[in-house]
């Protein structure tokens, strides 16, 4: 590591903390401490002082030199180079419009979350404060109509610190990203012979990656609602053809999905002695490193989030091509063990089939959705034909959340993958209050503390308002508007 890249040296509570990289790269630990406390980095932008929950910060660097991107979200000033990783990184002063000079001393915090490291620049950074959750509360209603992004409010060291919400800074700097359309095929590839299996259960999401991917000229596209699905498509295959370039050349997988999740779906493929050799790409909203190291023992050449949807033409270009996966703002796997294969030029046109097998026909999926949107057409279009879409799904999980409701027992996973469904289609939209609105609801499922009919009453707000998003009678804008905070809800 070069000197202008060692993180500063702070202190938690007093006591000397060592190289704040060595600290937060071991952030399990604290996960795992149940002391119901979270360490929170507090820093200042301006005449403000925020903070954030240290789970989320890999290390804090001096300003480092940046090249720009060109039609880039105006908060975004570039990208730097880290370690072999290329870091976007946003200027939170440019994005929450604080006004005055940075001045020249400025620091970044190194963020690693929804699979993604994002640098956001700072003008100082104070110190790590060890804070009891029962000093984190609900935002105030005079600050949660603001511009701001604030997810709680701290007491730390005698002072309130607003905790700011980087999952939504980084939802809205995405938000144009996710309505890319075609991408540029350097390789020169042929992509429209070559196959992609998609696998994800929410309709939404199976619609914006096919969009996404014919748009770029990967036509041949199978999908599946599910790893049973897809793994039954498979291995049918298989058996029918024994090889392999005559079923897919790529796999791209949700994690979480019912009957078969991505994890086993990849392990089932990898351990298979015909389908082993096929590129699989997990692709999900799951953000934990536990998560990460899962992917990496079942085989998985390459794991991204959900918010990188514009990410997925370029990787399966190199997965295809047997190359690694250059890493960027996700966290790429490298493929297992065995090196990988030399890069083959593309097989010539006389090489294909004349004609492809017809696959057999899949089970009984959803109501189809209307055509996608050609890549020539505007991207309103586009996001209108997918909103459609989205809310077609939203009806259907809405009547699975109702079920939960009413159900003689409740089984809290089975609810946290519904909910994950209508998170991950709402990324890919976007629809940042619906996703922030679940991402809530989650946390209130995920509290062991809480009793049912608790979690019954907050899941029936929110169910109410998805089934007024689903019917589309009411302007978007203004339902959006009534978004529940479900947050400020639980903490009171």
């Amino acid at each position: 590591m070069t000197k202008d890249t060692l993180p500063f040296v702070l202190s938690t509570d007093g006591m000397p903390m060592a190289n704040i990289s060595n600290v937060l790269l071991q952030q399990e630990i604290l996960l795992e401490s149940g002391t119901n406390e979270l360490e929170v980095l507090v820093f200042q932008v301006g005449r403000f002082t925020f903070g954030i929950n240290v789970a989320k910060v890999r290390e804090v660097l001096p300003r480092p030199e940046m090249t720009a991107l060109p039609q880039a979200h105006p908060s975004v000033l570039g990208v730097f180079q880290l370690r072999n990783k290329v870091v976007p990184c946003v200027s939170l002063r440019e994005h929450l419009q604080i006004q005055g000079d940075a001045g020249e001393d400025q620091q970044v915090i190194l963020t690693d979350f929804n699979q993604m490291q994002t640098a956001f620049t700072v003008d100082a950074v104070a110190r790590i404060h060890r804070v009891s959750w029962e000093k984190i509360m609900a935002v105030p209603a005079v600050m949660a109509t603001g511009r701001m992004p604030i997810t709680a409010v701290g007491q730390v060291d005698g002072q309130l610190v607003s905790m700011l919400d980087f999952e939504m800074i980084a939802d809205q700097i995405t938000e144009k990203t996710l309505r890319e359309d075609a991408v540029d095929n350097p390789h020169e590839l042929p992509r429209e012979r070559l196959r992609i299996v998609v696998a994800d259960d929410s309709v939404t999401v199976r619609q914006a990656m096919t969009a996404m991917l014919s748009a770029s000229g990967y036509t041949q596209i199978q999908a599946f609602e599910n790893g049973k699905l897809c793994w039954d498509w498979l291995e049918s295959q298989w058996q029918a053809k024994q090889k392999l370039s005559l079923i897919a050349d790529l796999l791209i997988s949700d994690v979480e999905m019912p009957q078969i999740d991505g994890f086993h779906l990849t392990k089932r493929v990898k351990d298979h002695p015909g389908l082993c050799k096929l590129p699989v790409l997990l692709y999900s909203s799951i953000v934990t490193p536990d998560n990460a190291k899962k992917g990496e023992a079942v085989g998985a050449d390459a794991q991204i989030s959900k918010p990188e949807l514009h990410r997925v033409v370029a990787i399966a270009d190199e997965l295809i091509l047997g190359r690694p996966v250059t890493p960027a703002t996700g966290n790429p796997v490298p493929r297992p063990a065995a090196p990988a294969p030399a890069p083959q030029p593309p097989k010539p046109a006389a090489a294909a089939p004349a004609a492809r097998p017809a696959p057999p026909p899949a089970p009984a999926a959803p109501p189809a959705p209307s055509p996608v949107a050609p890549a020539d057409q505007e991207d309103s279009a586009f996001n209108s034909n997918l909103l459609n879409t989205f809310r077609m799904e939203l009806k259907e999980r809405t009547e699975e959340l109702g079920e939960w409701i009413v159900a003689e027992t409740h089984d809290r996973r089975a609810l946290l993958r519904t909910l994950h469904s209508v998170k991950s289609a709402s990324q890919v939209v976007p629809l940042h209050e619906v996703s922030q609105a679940v991402h809530q609801m989650e946390e209130i499922a995920q509290n062991q503390q809480l009793e049912v009919p608790e979690i019954i009453g907050y899941l029936a707000r929110l169910t109410d308002w998805l089934i007024l998003l689903s019917m589309n009678r009411q302007p978007l804008d203004e339902l959006l508007k009534r978004c529940p905070d479900l947050a400020a809800s639980a903490a009171n």
